[in-house]
């Protein structure tokens, strides 16, 4: 009896061992189909691979579930980073141009030439109203020449503005003309350049000088195109009136009369007959010529203040010849051709030297 007890507990495990193994197959069947169909839903609205082939899928088949599962995930991974990939392209195919800021985007737009104008017109007449409550003759002059410098800054934002526009440079001349009108009042305040005026006033009357100088220049240079085309038409005027002249008519002749002998000079008479004659032969001066001539002169004239003005002023840098050469070296040296700008750094910088009494930076 012991004997046939001990056999039953073996035989049950061994039945065990046996049996068929569960069906895996079906499980594993449910899980292939969902991941054969997997990356076709990732890589079907962007992914541009060509058609599987038949094979490729009888392959697939026969690998194990697991493997297949990260293979398809990484095709799908690689399928969605081509799809970004290809609509990056898409979208952008030409590199985007950068803009004169440097940048592809566009940045903040700089401050406007005519914003700069008003900024500077603004404090000019803050430093003008200063100056017009100072009772020091000498104080008064420099707040005004402070405001000096503001209208002239005022007028090349005016230029910078839109150089080729006319309205621009005609508005930059009102500026200068009247910042030259400002300086001729200071000037008249005391006589800066008087032998006996000590020498900060003669560095100062100097460099209103210099001032008055170049703003002429640049007046000129406002109406410069103006004033050539005027010379071109007056020259052509009275070329043609001087032909017309020198070829006189029989009427011209009959009416100059000829001096007797007893008297050299003509009779009253013959002179205002000579007058008349001259007068109706040239056909008189058409008011077009006499504006154009006057308008020609007063553009010229700048021209002559200019130097006028200019070698004044080199009569007295001559007696502070250490304070301007140490300027120069320091900002720039000024001419007569020199812009506006330099103009500006050279005064400003005199100006505050003058002002802290010293002759060195």
């Amino acid at each position: 009896m012991f004997l046939s007890r001990t056999p039953r507990p073996s035989s049950e495990p061994s039945k065990k061992e046996m049996l068929p193994p569960t069906p895996v197959p079906s499980s594993s069947a449910s899980s292939q189909k969902p991941a054969q169909k997997r990356p076709r839903r990732e890589a079907h609205p962007g992914s541009q691979e060509p058609p599987r082939s038949a094979s490729s899928t009888k392959g697939n088949h026969k690998d194990s579930p697991v493997p297949k599962r990260r293979k398809a995930e990484g095709k799908g991974s690689g399928s969605s980073a081509e799809h970004k990939g290809s609509s990056g392209d898409t979208a952008n195919p030409f590199p985007v141009p950068s803009l004169p800021n440097g940048n592809s985007k566009p940045g903040k737009p700089p401050v406007k030439s005519d914003k700069q104008a008003d900024l500077h017109m603004k404090e000019a007449k803050k430093l003008k109203q200063k100056a017009e409550l100072t009772a020091d003759k000498v104080g008064k002059a420099f707040k005004y020449l402070e405001a000096v410098l503001s209208f002239i800054e005022c007028g090349i934002a005016m230029e910078s503005e839109s150089p080729a526009s006319k309205s621009a440079s005609k508005s930059a001349y009102s500026v200068y003309s009247e910042t030259e009108d400002l300086i001729k009042f200071i000037m008249s305040l005391k006589s800066f350049s008087d032998p006996t005026a000590p020498t900060q006033e003669k560095i100062f009357a100097v460099l209103c000088m210099r001032c008055q100088s170049i703003l002429n220049m640049a007046m000129f240079r406002c109406k410069k195109d103006r004033a050539i085309k005027y010379s071109r038409t007056l020259n052509e005027h009275f070329q043609s009136s001087s032909r017309v002249t020198q070829a006189p008519s029989p009427c011209i002749a009959r009416s100059t009369g000829t001096p007797s002998p007893l008297s050299p000079v003509p009779s009253v008479s013959s002179a205002g007959s000579q007058a008349g004659a001259g007068s109706v032969g040239s056909g008189g001066m058409p008011a077009a010529i006499q504006n154009m001539t006057s308008s020609y002169i007063t553009i010229t004239s700048h021209i002559l203040a200019a130097f006028d003005l200019w070698e004044q002023a080199e009569v007295l840098t001559r007696k502070n010849k250490e304070f301007f050469a140490q300027l120069s070296t320091s900002v720039c040296t000024l001419a007569l051709n020199s812009s506006l700008t330099d103009l500006v750094h050279y005064t400003r910088q005199g100006f505050q030297w003058l002002r802290q009494g010293t002759r060195a930076p």
